[in-house]
């Protein structure tokens, strides 16, 4: 077992691992994403006590040993706990948030932005509603840290700049925007109004809170969820079940 660690890090999951035992999944903000196992949590009243529900935010210290799969979680220190995101409406949005990095995120790789932008989000939704421009400015930024930035400002196949004007066309299957003058007419491409492509070019940079703060042209809020909920699609594994959490909310 190597030198024991620590790191701030983010509950992601946790589930329960015989009598005592957890296996928790967690982001730090140091070593990227850990799965590790903490003995005797659930009888734990000081080494992890209030510590391994979702969204908590600690400091975990742990140790890991080389080939490995899980982590050995020594003890954690509370740094903010769940709070009002206990909220069914804000416990969905939360679990949507912290669905999407635990499933656009591989273990051991250390992305500090990711871990920062969880932390953004989730605090966003504590203090404030979670808007369709919030949500979208949140998917924006995590597809460009974890590599996946879709390009929306040029086509994808002659790379001369987009125009909101003209047409312009979603490719599912690849995650790119093509104009109309590469479209095939044959291929099952999804239109984007220009107002909608706009939105979302102008969402990439902003911080959250400004995000939130945006809102959508008439029409283009559920043709932008669309368009993310596309290009999302082509990185997670499995579905994700806060949408349903969601969905239920409506």
């Amino acid at each position: 077992m190597g030198p024991s660690q620590a790191s701030e890090a983010i509950i992601l999951r946790a589930r329960a691992y015989g009598e005592a035992d957890k296996i928790v999944t967690f982001l730090t903000a140091d070593i990227g994403k850990l799965t590790g196992i903490a003995k005797g949590a659930k009888n734990s009243r000081r080494r992890f006590a209030n510590c391994l529900d979702p969204f908590t935010r600690v400091r975990v210290h742990f140790r890991t040993k080389p080939g490995a799969s899980l982590a050995f979680m020594e003890s954690c220190d509370l740094l903010e706990s769940v709070g009002a995101l206990v909220d069914p409406a804000k416990f969905a949005y939360g679990s949507y948030l912290v669905e999407l990095v635990d499933q656009l995120t591989a273990e051991g790789q250390p992305i500090r932005e990711l871990y920062d932008l969880l932390a953004e989000g989730l605090d966003a939704v504590r203090h404030g509603p979670a808007t369709a421009t919030l949500l979208r400015g949140f998917e924006l930024r995590l597809l460009h840290h974890a590599g996946y930035e879709p390009q929306l400002q040029t086509c994808a196949r002659c790379h001369l700049p987009l125009s909101s004007d003209a047409g312009v066309y979603l490719d599912p299957a690849h995650g790119s925007v093509v104009c109309t003058r590469c479209r095939d007419a044959a291929e099952s491409l999804l239109p984007i109004g220009g107002a909608t492509l706009a939105a979302l070019t102008a969402l990439k940079p902003l911080p959250l809170a400004e995000a939130r703060r945006r809102r959508f042209p008439n029409g283009a809020a559920a043709e932008a969820a669309q368009v993310m909920s596309r290009l999302l699609a082509l990185h997670l594994a499995r579905p994700l079940r806060s949408v349903k959490l969601i969905a239920a909310l409506r």
